[in-house]
């Protein structure tokens, strides 16, 4: 019988260590699948103002300056205006970094794009006037968010697609990235979207 305690004693260290790696497993396990994300947000509206030019200038010296086979250079932008909503879940302050874009096309192709500093952001309506009606306070870089806020903004973005390809993307992503956190990425399909 006494042989029998020595050799019990002896597990109980290993099994008590197995129990004890378990649960730290388990509650790791429901640390990071129920914890909400420290960020959220969502886009609220978007528009787009599509920018649509052929530039040819006509004969010079007798020839002119079109592109390949005097075809007019075709100049396709779109300027995309998001309306959104980012909001901080945790108890400390989370401050926004930077902003980028990504629109997924039909055909597998990808158009990256920043979002507009604060210059560019006025700029722009200076440069089409056509954008005023659709003007909101913008979402501006470095901001800090306390916690709990919420803040809401515009964000500008222009890509070197035209109308057509961005009618039929699939969809678009918007990025925020904030300090020492994981970005928040705001996905939008066109059935999801408001224009």
């Amino acid at each position: 019988m006494a042989k029998e305690e020595i050799t019990s004693k002896r597990w109980f260290p290993a099994v008590a260590a197995t129990v004890v790696l378990v649960a730290l497993a388990i509650g790791a396990y429901l640390w990071i699948h129920f914890t909400p994300p420290v960020h959220a947000g969502q886009v609220l509206s978007i528009d787009v103002y599509p920018i649509h030019r052929e530039l040819s200038t006509g004969p010079v010296n007798g020839s002119r300056t079109d592109g390949l086979q005097g075809q007019p250079d075709i100049y396709d932008q779109l300027i995309v205006l998001a309306n959104v909503r980012v909001k901080n879940q945790t108890d400390i302050p989370l401050f926004l970094h930077d902003m980028s874009g990504m629109v997924h096309l039909r055909d597998g192709g990808e158009e990256p794009g920043l979002a507009a500093s604060a210059r560019d952001f006025d700029n722009a309506f200076i440069a089409y006037p056509d954008l005023k009606a659709l003007r909101k306070d913008p979402l501006r870089r470095d901001l800090t968010l306390a916690p709990g806020q919420q803040v809401e903004g515009q964000v500008m973005y222009s890509f070197p697609i035209s109308k057509a390809q961005w009618d039929s993307r699939s969809d678009v992503e918007m990025s925020f990235s904030f300090l020492h956190q994981k970005p928040l990425v705001l996905t939008v399909s066109p059935n999801n979207a408001s224009k």
